[in-house]
């Protein structure tokens, strides 16, 4: 079976999830180490996306720097 692509919405999403389930702190400490080791990773994972994505705009552009 195919392997669903995640998508920056997906990631972002869960990400929103995750700060509001710390933000509320009903969870134990543990919980808490697991979620914030989560985001961290899904952070990881957006930020990988976002370089991605400004790296085609670059080679869309001629590879000049293009402010936005």
């Amino acid at each position: 079976m195919a392997k669903k692509k995640v998508t920056y919405r997906d990631l972002m999403e869960h990400l929103e999830e995750i700060i509001s389930e710390l933000e509320k702190g009903e969870i134990s400490i543990e919980d808490s180490m697991e979620k914030y080791e989560e985001g961290v990773k899904i952070t990881k994972e957006l930020l990988e996306i976002l370089n991605k994505a400004e790296e085609k705009v670059k080679v869309m552009n001629g590879s000049e720097e293009v402010e936005f």
